[in-house]
């Protein structure tokens, strides 16, 4: 009887025991509830190295190297940045996994492959701050904004100023970068050609504008061509329609908005002499970033992938897959590629441009992310065809700067059941959703969309989002003011709830 006793006492010591210990029996991705008055984060931290510095980085882009971050229950202060009554969301993830969806690549001695770590989510008054993956108790991986930062513990202490200070006295910036998100959305556009045309393919191009400040939106704006951000300014890229005899071709070009073109030398730009001679020369684009843009180059039926250089817009051929991934992504799109290869060699087929393999890629979207797409053009009972495989890599950062999808796809599918791809902002207070026929603004709460839409925008058929380009904080004030000065027009469009 005794014995029995000791092990109700020792089992109930346990129960209650368990009950004050935070145990991380969770799936990855399961959010743990926080312990009361413990911040995950609590401490200073220094910006050690900006890990997507190498990549496309653009007029809104900090210099983080250097500050301090600062974090307790009390407040969080990142920079000059400080907000009140912060949260903090702890989430058990796969590391290998959460890095692929931030497209960022680390060394394994950095951060050790398929490892599961704690992602902690940092907001304060519903606005998203950022999010901070831990390495270990000292070193942790911040993602804020469009940055990757590495960040490294100094103390376990905030300043004294700033754990001794009255939230309520705080002299904060919560509005001024986590509330105000504005997006360049650029759109291709399918343009009335002849019915004769035995090309269908013919586009224009626009720009909108969609900025809202703490989920109130500003004028919608509307601007010709696309216009784009880079780290030397605002750059306008253009497609010119050009008749050459009975032949439709289409020139690329673009320059930087403050500068002028010689009409000379705008008219020659993009124009492949040795392939216009073959007939029809059209040329679709299909995504556009800060220092590349991806296209479908069609000539004489003949439908190639390629990926160009802004600065060399008017190349006739593409940048190869291995200057942007190296060898050991040659390696991996040689594979991907192998396995169409095997199906096709069994119908008796005949490719096409076999030695221009390595540029024949490019991008696609899909469930709201960009993804690698490779082409092999090919010959069967004399006509000419194409297959499109996916290509499992990560696009690099200075192909793809920001790629962030902040809600769950299925989560947007089940509410919106039609939609065909979304955006969403770095503050994580905006996101674009896209259907057939409707661009839909929305705020978001709570890694949720609100209820109603802050505006409706009507889409032709076969319309398509070739870009979408962030500002947060203060860069949504020049980015529109550059917009306005480039020409942009403010648009109607169905804002009832």
């Amino acid at each position: 009887m005794v014995r029995i006793y000791k092990v109700l006492i020792v089992s109930l010591t346990l129960l209650l025991l368990s009950g004050c210990t935070n145990l991380s029996w969770t799936t990855a991705g399961k959010i743990i509830p926080p312990l009361k008055n413990v911040c995950a984060l609590e401490g200073k931290w220094t910006v050690i190295q900006d890990l997507k510095s190498s990549g496309n980085s653009s007029e809104d882009n900090q210099n983080w190297v250097g500050e301090s971050a600062q974090f307790t229950q009390n407040a969080a202060m990142l920079g000059d940045y400080v907000w009140s009554k912060p949260t903090y969301k702890i989430k058990k993830v796969n590391s290998t996994d959460y890095l692929m969806t931030k497209y960022l690549n680390l060394s394994s001695t950095l951060v050790p492959d398929s490892e599961e770590v704690d992602v902690i989510t940092v907001s304060a008054a519903e606005n998203f701050l950022g999010e901070f993956m831990k390495i270990d108790d000292s070193k942790v991986i911040g993602f804020i904004q469009n940055n990757a930062l590495y960040l490294q513990k100094v103390s376990d202490q905030v300043d004294n100023s700033l754990a001794t200070a009255n939230p309520n006295e705080f002299n904060t910036n919560d509005q001024s970068m986590p509330g105000t998100s504005g997006v360049l959305v650029g759109l291709r556009v399918p343009s009335e050609t002849d019915s004769n045309s035995e090309h269908e393919n013919n586009f224009k191009y626009q720009t909108l504008w969609i900025a809202a400040d703490n989920k109130k939106l500003r004028s919608i704006l509307t601007g010709n061509n696309i216009f784009f951000p880079r780290s030397s300014g605002f750059w306008e890229l253009q497609v010119r329609n050009a008749l050459n005899g009975t032949k439709i071709e289409n020139e690329l070009s673009a320059h930087d908005v403050t500068t002028k073109i010689p009409v000379k030398q705008e008219r020659v730009m993009g124009i492949n002499q040795k392939i216009v001679d073959k007939g029809t020369f059209i040329k679709t684009i299909d995504y556009v970033g800060n220092d590349y843009v991806a296209i479908e180059n069609d000539s004489s039926h003949i439908k190639h992938l390629q990926v160009l250089p802004v600065d060399k817009i008017s190349a006739s051929s593409g940048i190869k897959l291995s200057d942007l991934l190296g060898t050991n992504g040659l390696t991996a799109y040689r594979s991907a590629r192998a396995r169409p290869l095997r199906v096709l060699s069994n119908e008796g087929i005949t490719l096409v441009d076999e030695d221009e393999f390595e540029e024949n890629f490019g991008l696609t979207r899909k469930n709201g992310h960009w993804y690698l797409q490779g082409r092999i053009n090919y010959h069967n009972e004399g006509e000419l065809h194409y297959m499109d495989y996916n290509v499992n890599l990560i696009p690099p950062a200075k192909l793809i700067y920001y790629d962030t999808l902040c809600l769950s796809w299925q989560n947007i599918k089940d509410r919106i059941p039609d939609a065909m791809d979304a955006f969403t902002s770095p503050n994580r207070d905006i996101a674009l959703v896209i259907t057939k026929s409707k661009l839909y603004v929305y705020g978001i709460s709570a890694d949720l969309l609100d209820s109603e839409p802050l505006a409706k925008i009507d889409m032709n058929i076969g319309e398509t989002v070739v870009m979408a380009e962030w500002a947060t904080g203060s860069y949504v004030d020049n980015w529109e003011k550059a917009f306005l000065a480039n020409g942009a027009k403010v648009m109607s469009y169905d804002n009832e709830k």
